[in-house]
Formats: structure tokens, sequence, C-alpha cells
């Protein structure tokens, strides 16, 4: 049998003629496998058809969690500083200040002599700051008069107002600063101690270290320092306690044969407290200015711990604005607890 003809052949299209054939589909290139040691920069990304990274954005609630943490994370940040400000706060100041004072120039370690005569003290300003029974510190200003003994006191009060007394002879007068009412009360020796006189306050280097008590001490600093507006020489002065107590003892003890007894190591003010037999040297740190004026004086717990600073110095007597009797009335209970004591 004989094989079918072949079909004839399709007769090639005249121009213009549509092709019948179908579409041509693209040739798609296969993926080249990444190797194993290529990086993932941005080049080696696009050559072997890395994907691009569709950005997502999160949800609402994810948005308020890192919100959350934030603030979580600020507050402990700043709590952490405020309890390092109150930790190491008060180092940190006295480290200023010590480095403060060591850059002030040097000065001869003796004792200043003075280049003009001390003016005559009779009114002066200056501030206490003492340790109180409780474990604080007893804190006013004072200006005082010690030739008629007429003196005003400011206590500062906590959280309120502050308190104000002025003295005359043997009666004081004490109001709250924001009140225009007075009470009276007899004076004492507080305030200001009148019956010790000025050089328990505002002292000279001659009264505060007479010549036979820098025989137990020894200048172990001296700079070219200031007190306000004043400038002064500041010294640090370690001293010989048992020395001292031994020759306050000498001055409060009566002499078997009758002599006055030698001159107090100290002037008023200054004692040595109980339980410091075991102290061998002590330090205070005196400011004199070129009058020989102590202008602030710091003394160790051993010496009472009481710091005096004098702001003012005047040969002038001091004349306050006394109350009128209309505006005083006598202290009672009621008018303590009204003065905040």
């Amino acid at each position: 049998p004989g094989f079918p003809p072949p079909p004839p052949a399709a007769p090639a299209p005249w121009p213009g003629q549509i092709s019948q054939a179908g579409p041509t589909l693209p040739t798609v290139t296969p993926q080249i496998p990444r190797p194993a040691h290529v990086d993932t920069s941005p080049f080696a990304a696009a050559m072997f058809g890395a994907p691009t990274p569709v950005a997502v954005k999160p949800s609402s609630s994810s948005g308020k969690f890192r919100r959350a943490v934030s603030w979580l994370l600020l507050l402990a940040v700043l709590g952490g500083i405020g309890f390092a400000g109150v930790v190491y706060g008060p180092q940190l100041i006295d480290r200023f200040q010590e480095t403060e004072k060591s850059n002030e120039p040097a000065a001869p370690p003796v004792f200043p002599t003075p280049t003009e005569t001390p003016p005559a003290l009779r009114t002066t300003t200056f501030t206490v700051s003492s340790p109180d029974a409780f474990g604080g510190t007893r804190d006013y200003e004072v200006t005082a008069d010690f030739d008629s003994g007429v003196a005003r006191v400011v206590i500062p009060g906590v959280n309120t107002p502050d308190i104000e007394i002025l003295t005359l002879w043997d009666q004081s007068f004490i109001r709250r600063v924001d009140d225009q009412t007075w009470y009276t009360l007899p004076r004492g020796d507080f305030p200001v101690d009148f019956s010790l006189g000025r050089s328990r306050w505002v002292r000279t280097i001659d009264e505060l270290l007479p010549q036979a008590t820098r025989q137990y001490t020894t200048i172990d600093e001296a700079t070219e320092s200031s007190v306000g507006t004043e400038s002064a020489r500041r010294l640090v002065v370690s001293a010989d306690l048992a020395q001292l107590v031994r020759a306050q003892t000498a001055a409060v003890t009566p002499s078997a044969d009758g002599s006055p007894p030698p001159a107090p190591p100290l002037p008023p003010g200054i004692t040595a407290q109980p339980g410091t037999e075991d102290v061998d040297r002590l330090t205070m740190e005196i400011w004199v200015d070129d009058n020989g004026i102590v202008r602030k004086s710091v003394m160790p717990a051993q010496l009472g711990g009481e710091t005096i600073t004098v702001t003012t110095v005047s040969p002038d007597p001091f004349e306050p604005v006394f109350p009128t009797p209309d505006l005083v009335q006598p202290l009672t209970a009621q008018a303590l607890f009204r003065l905040g004591l």
C-alpha cells in the first residue's frame, strides 16, 4: 500500500496578509542560585535576584507598646539622674568648693599681722550656724550693738515665715515677719549672749588664737581668699587638743595660793566637747581680713562645730525701729502657736 502524499506546503503570505500563527510566549530565564559565600550588598542582591523587601506598617497596638516602652525608659533615666543628684550632689558640691579653694593663690603660712588699726567693732552683722540637740543645725542672722546691747535676730522658719526678735536692755520683742503684732518677753542671754560680750561672736585673730595658744597649733594651709566682698587670708589650722584641754582646765581651776589663773586658751563660746579625749589633733578653718578681724570661722565638732560669718562691721550705733505700745501684746500659749514655736 502506498503512503499518503505529504500535505501541501502553506503558501507564503502576501504583503499585508495577517499571519495565522499563534503568539510567541516570552522566554523565561531560570534564576541563578545564590552561592553561599556571596554577601548581601545591594549589588549582590540585584545580581542574584534578591527579593525587594516590602515595608510593613506596624499595627496601632504595636506603636502604642513602643511608645509606652519609650516613656518607661525616659522615666527610668530621669529617676536615675534624680537619685544620683540626691546621693552624689553634696559630694559634688564639696568637690567643687574644694576645687575653688585649690585655685586660690598661696599665702605665707603665718598668722597675718594687721596692716591697719582695727576699727571699733560696735555694730556688726553676722550669721551663725551651729549644731542643735536633735542632730540638725540652728541658723540665724544677728545685727548687734555691743555697746548698748540692742540687737536684732532673724531666725529662718521651716515651712513657716521667719521670726524676728528685737532686744532692748532686759526686754525682747518677737513677731513673725509677715505680722505687725509683736509679743514681749524677758530677754535673758538669748540670742546673742550679751553678758559674754563681743568676743563671743566677733573676734580678732589675737582674740581667737592668742599668742599663748598658738604654740599648740600648726598652719597646714594658707591662701588668699575672700568673704563676700572683703579680701581675707584663709588659714587651715590644726591644734593639739590635749594641750588645749589642759590649758582650759588650768584656766578654770582655782590656784592653791590664790594667784590669778592663766588666761583661757580660747575665747568664750569655744570649749572642748566631752568625749574628745582620744582625739590627737583637730582642724579649724578661719578667714582673717587686713584689719585682723576674723571674717569667718569654722570650728570642728570637738570645739562645738559652730560657723560664724561676719558680713559687716561699723563703729556707729545700731538704731532699729521698735514697735509702738499699741502693737505689743503679752506672750501667751496662743501667741506661741501663732508664731509656730
